[in-house]
């Protein structure tokens, strides 16, 4: 056996390339599309029911967000306790989600199950009934939850920055006025969901252990028939109205710390210069031993965390810091955040740092990307873009070719001061940090 000497550093290793398990492609008898990641050993499926019914589709607000949640609240054959019970009966798991461009019905279920699970799956998905009393109730929830988000700084300073970038009533910036709730009617989301929900809108992405059998499945349960009348998504167009203010400030009064949030519009993930910019974003704030956590954290003590964060939206993106301080450090932590922006303007970057960067997102890869269901998730984030997880292969590359010289070229077309947003809030004595 080979002695193990503690006191000696591990070899460093680089990552020379990642495996990335592909998808094959079917499709149903009725056109659906389907995506097989195929892989793993145990006897578990994910699949994901992918429509074109998120809130950039919606003509006002909650009515994406409430369709999806309805889902799961009673159909013709089963009541929404019925539906639980289901699926905590065979181990199964239901999840839904609405974002920006689209829903998701997500089932995780054991793969004897499976005719069983995807049966009540269909169910919900084709003849929800959206009874009147589950609707208030959903309805309430979200909206005392929505009361209590709203009384934290990071969630007002969020919703001000977004409408800076985006403009208030875009649905990248999804901003919602309370009264919203009260004025939410049943047949709008109902009517959503007839017009969204549809086989003539669906992709579905299944991940796991996959055989003929889960093929037939689905075939039989949602291809073989023609299921919901055949509908036109309005294609929705929405500007963005990027806001002439750079600095704003959003009083909370009784707010213990400061929320900082300094950004600008950014590209999506299809620009050219978007691996570079992913390296910039790691080395400024994207990671634990980021600078700005070096700096602002580490040294300086004056946060608990700061990241920096960059969003790709089908139709933009943006990019942003976040955090939160005392009060009275806030400008100073403005001035370091500001500091080091500069300094990546000015001083090119260590080849020892610039590869530890690198390294450390190959690393990251290799963790998200090392499971059907992590790739299945990947998947679902690249289709829209007309990707798939081939993608990686190329950002690998580019990724390895991405110098010194280049972040310093991307901190300074992209990260001048002047091209910076800032939003600030909390109590009023941080007005003069702006």
């Amino acid at each position: 056996m080979e002695k193990l000497y503690r006191n000696t550093a591990p070899k460093f290793k680089t990552v020379d390339d990642i495996k990335i398990l592909g998808d094959s492609r079917y499709r149903l008898s009725n056109n659906i599309p389907v995506h097989v990641i195929n892989g793993g050993s145990q006897e578990v499926l994910k699949i994901e029911f992918i429509f074109d019914a998120g809130i950039w589709f919606q003509e006002s607000p909650l009515v994406a967000s409430m369709a999806n949640s309805m889902l799961n609240e009673g159909t013709n054959k089963y009541s929404a306790a019925e539906i639980a019970e289901h699926f905590d009966f065979y181990g199964a798991y239901i999840g839904f989600s609405a974002a920006k461009h689209d829903a998701s019905v997500c089932l995780y279920t054991l793969s004897k199950y499976l005719s069983e699970t995807l049966e009540i799956t269909e169910n919900l998905i084709k003849d929800s009934t959206f009874p009147k009393k589950e609707f208030d109730t959903v309805l309430l929830n979200k909206k005392q939850r929505f009361q209590i988000e709203h009384q934290k700084t990071n969630v007002l300073a969020k919703d001000k920055f977004s409408s800076l970038i985006y403009g208030k009533h875009h649905p990248y910036s999804n901003i919602i006025d309370e009264s919203e709730f009260d004025r939410l009617d049943l047949n709008t989301v109902k009517e959503f969901y007839k017009t969204h929900y549809t086989a003539n809108n669906c992709k579905i992405i299944v991940a796991g252990k996959v055989d003929q059998l889960v093929i037939d499945e689905l075939e039989k349960m949602f291809g073989k028939e023609a299921w919901s009348p055949k509908t036109e998504i309005i294609k929705a167009n929405h500007e963005i109205v990027l806001s002439k203010e750079n600095k704003t400030f959003v009083c909370k009064e009784d707010a213990i710390q400061a929320c900082i949030r300094i950004g600008r519009p950014i590209f999506n993930k299809t620009h050219k210069d978007y691996t570079a910019l992913h390296i910039f974003n790691l080395i400024l704030g994207g990671y634990f031993g980021s600078r700005l956590m070096q700096n602002i954290r580490e040294d300086k003590g004056y946060t608990y965390g700061i990241n920096s964060i960059i969003i790709s939206h089908l139709k933009g993106g943006h990019f942003v810091i976040v955090t939160e301080v005392g009060t009275d450090v806030c400008k100073d932590t403005i001035a370091e955040i500001y500091k080091e922006i500069k300094r990546l303007r000015e001083v090119l970057i260590s080849e020892e740092e610039l590869d530890l960067v690198k390294n450390y997102i190959l690393g990251e890869m290799l963790r998200n990307l090392d499971s059907p269901f992590a790739l299945s998730e990947s998947l679902k984030g690249n289709l829209p873009f007309g990707l798939d997880n081939s993608y990686y292969q190329k950002f690998i590359k580019e990724l390895k070719n991405v110098d010194a010289d280049k972040i310093k070229h991307i901190a300074n077309i992209y990260f001048q001061e002047d091209d910076l947003k800032l939003v600030v809030c909390g109590p009023k004595n941080c007005k003069n940090s702006i």
